[in-house]
């Protein structure tokens, strides 16, 4: 009898954990379609260099994809994933790529919620919180833009966290690791800035660190490799990209028409350097947050869906570097980087008004702001103590504890 009554109560804590879970989730979904829609009327601004660079991977140009045409900026992997939907026709290839792209905003936090706390309340109300900030400029990214290249490269990028923190509470295979590996290689075949996340696997013990970066190394000159080779590809490190007033490269005082010869290398560089720092330091949680932090201060252009990927890596930042309920850090960043979207961009100094026309009419402002906030964010990381101890090391210690609780 007492053992009967005692799973009555287990039970409805079952039921109301799942329920929650649902509601959670339910949450996030909707309001992310909510924003997809409201970004739909006006989308797939730049949709068009995905089908043209597949096109000519797969025809005219082959290996000669970026000696060819140096102004795509987009990694092969991209190209590859668009041609995939190709025989479905151009119509079908873009609303597909825009629904799979678009849920991937709540894949990222799936992808994050095992790191997260033990807590089953605490940690829904973390992604659901997580949800509400991340939705608005994702769908700049996802419907609006429709950057495929980004959305893969930070997909992968945190396929690869959930798998080096799985890693380091012996929660993995031994495959953990090299499929780590092997998804940071596949970010840098989407974007090739995306070698400033690399240093997340300095976060493992040396053995296991060689393991990961040798398989991404490997298949990172697998698949670049062969495109490197041709005489003229690296033309496409000074591509023909304008330099923006609100850019960080214009802060910092270029004048230039177009991004400078050292640019890309720059970028290349310098966001692997800052991020081995943050790892070294023990804030791996950090390493995309200023990989985009150095990419952003030294690109030339400064567009709406440059936001979304600071804001994943800033809400990685929170929800694993810290146990602070709200996202604070993702929060300011969606606010300081969002930008006004203008339906007529040519006559946006009479169209807009408000705070959008205020910033279309003061764009050196703007990229003082955008600067100040990637070298606060720089700090924040590699400066700066952590405060409030790491959520997936707490979770961590809980999963190790024995417990007497229920299921959550």
């Amino acid at each position: 009898m007492h053992t009967a009554a005692a799973l009555v109560p287990a039970r409805a804590r079952l039921l109301e954990g799942r329920l929650g879970t649902v509601l959670t989730w339910s949450a996030i979904w909707l309001w992310t379609a909510g924003w997809a829609w409201n970004r739909w009327p006006l989308s797939g601004l730049s949709w068009h260099f995905l089908p043209t660079g597949a096109q000519a991977l797969f025809g005219s140009s082959g290996l000669h994809l970026y000696a060819e045409h140096p102004e795509l900026q987009i990694g092969p992997l991209a190209f590859v994933v668009t041609e995939l939907a190709a025989p479905w026709g151009p119509g079908a290839q873009k609303v597909a790529a825009q629904l799979l792209m678009t849920a991937a905003a709540p894949l990222l936090l799936w992808l994050l919620a095992p790191l997260l706390d033990r807590e089953p309340v605490r940690r829904r109300l973390r992604l659901l919180l997580a949800g509400l900030v991340l939705a608005p400029s994702w769908t700049d990214l996802s419907v609006r833009w429709m950057h495929l290249e980004d959305a893969l490269a930070l997909v992968l990028a945190v396929l690869a966290i959930r798998l080096v923190g799985l890693a380091l509470r012996d929660r993995g295979t031994g495959w953990t690791v090299p499929f780590a590996g092997m998804a940071l290689a596949g970010a840098m075949l989407a974007k090739p800035w995306a070698v400033g996340f690399v240093p997340i696997l300095l976060a493992l013990p040396l053995r296991r660190m060689l393991t990961g970066a040798t398989v991404a190394g490997a298949t990172t000159v697998a698949g670049w490799g062969p495109f490197l080779l041709v005489p003229g590809a690296l033309a496409a490190f000074s591509p023909p990209v304008a330099v923006a007033t609100s850019s960080g490269l214009w802060v910092l005082g270029y004048r230039g028409d177009v991004i400078p010869a050292w640019g890309r290398l720059a970028q290349l560089v310098g966001a692997p350097l800052v991020g081995m720092l943050a790892a070294l330091r023990g804030r791996w949680e950090g390493v995309l947050l200023v990989a985009i932090a150095v990419r952003l201060v030294l690109d030339p252009q400064d567009l709406a869906y440059y936001a979304a990927g600071a804001v994943v890596a800033a809400l990685v930042l929170d929800l694993l570097g810290t146990r602070r309920m709200v996202p604070w850090t993702a929060l300011l960043t969606a606010v300081v980087l969002w930008q006004p979207f203008a339906t007529n961009f040519a006559q946006r100094l009479t169209t807009e008004h408000g705070l959008s026309l205020w910033w279309f009419q003061h764009p050196g402002t703007v990229g003082v702001v955008h600067v100040v906030w990637s070298v606060a964010m720089l700090l924040r990381v590699v400066a700066l103590p952590a405060h409030g101890g790491s959520s997936w090391s707490v979770a961590a210690a809980a999963t190790d504890r024995p417990t007497s609780h229920g299921p959550s």
